[in-house]
């Protein structure tokens, strides 16, 4: 009787250690059994860091290059099991370039980093700035300045006054809500075809968005395929119409992704 109560009492302990195990893998388990009123910053910094390290074990999509004046941007999303990990929004005009990345869980905002990089005559500054939020509200902002990466590596963050970041808790609300309508491309990121350009060295699929004045795409073709010749062949068939495209972003460009060439174009237009 005594073996098959140590027996038991052994498949128990085996049991608990590998649920463990399995639960520290995950991006999460840190804080899973957190409540969000007892999230503080040092925690939220060890899961995001946490998060970092796993993204390649993560789903990931990717926006079109969308374009506005000077300004370029798109989004990646790391995702698990269809809920968001992280956003990242990558954005450039020439002078300055920014990286915001922003870090769920459980499906709410908890952490947003910004890195900015600023071109001028006098060379280039660097600014971190990290936003910490619990139940959906701010209640730490920090951030640090230095001429490069050596230096502001090795610089501590200052804590400001949410008076100072000049922050609040609604404009996460309205920036998550245009981040994913970014991905999905809805609202005024929904393109529609505007022409196909043949240049010399290079050739392009410009998109529009259905709103007049507003942002416009382009995708390069490296590899044609049915669409791509239907487009060349005949752009005026496909003018105003939404196409089933499919892309990669490489070095801040969307590129087009050619599909088997038995494949129709018709087959590929919405």
């Amino acid at each position: 009787m005594k073996t098959v109560y140590y027996f038991v009492l052994l498949c128990l302990l085996s049991t608990t250690y590998a649920c463990t195990k399995l639960n520290s893998d995950h991006p999460q388990a840190n804080m899973a059994d957190e409540h969000a009123t007892d999230l503080d910053s040092k925690s939220i910094l060890h899961y995001a860091d946490s998060v970092d390290k796993g993204l390649s074990q993560l789903a990931k999509s990717t926006s079109l290059v969308y374009m506005l004046g000077d300004l370029s941007f798109y989004v990646d999303k790391y995702s698990d099991n269809g809920q968001p990990i992280v956003l990242i929004e990558h954005g450039y005009n020439g002078l300055s370039n920014n990286t915001k990345k922003y870090y769920f869980r459980n499906d709410s905002l908890i952490l947003e980093t910004v890195r900015n990089e600023l071109s001028s005559d006098n060379g280039t500054v660097l600014k971190d700035t990290r936003t910490y939020l619990r139940n959906n509200t701010v209640f730490k902002v920090e951030n640090r300045t230095a001429a490069d990466e050596a230096a502001i590596k090795n610089l501590p963050f200052i804590d400001l006054t949410l008076s100072e970041a000049n922050t609040s808790d609604h404009s996460y609300l309205e920036k998550i809500k245009t981040l994913d309508q970014i991905l999905s491309g809805s609202d005024k990121f929904d393109m529609v075809f505007e022409n196909i350009t043949t240049f010399p060295d290079s050739r392009y699929i410009m998109l529009k968005s259905k709103l007049q004045n507003s942002y416009t795409a382009s995708i390069l073709v490296k590899e044609k395929d049915a669409l791509i010749d239907s487009l060349l062949n005949s752009p005026i068939d496909f003018k105003d119409q939404k196409l089933n495209l499919k892309w990669i972003v490489q070095d801040q460009e969307a590129v087009y992704v050619p599909v088997a060439s038995q494949t129709s174009a018709k087959g590929l237009k919405r």
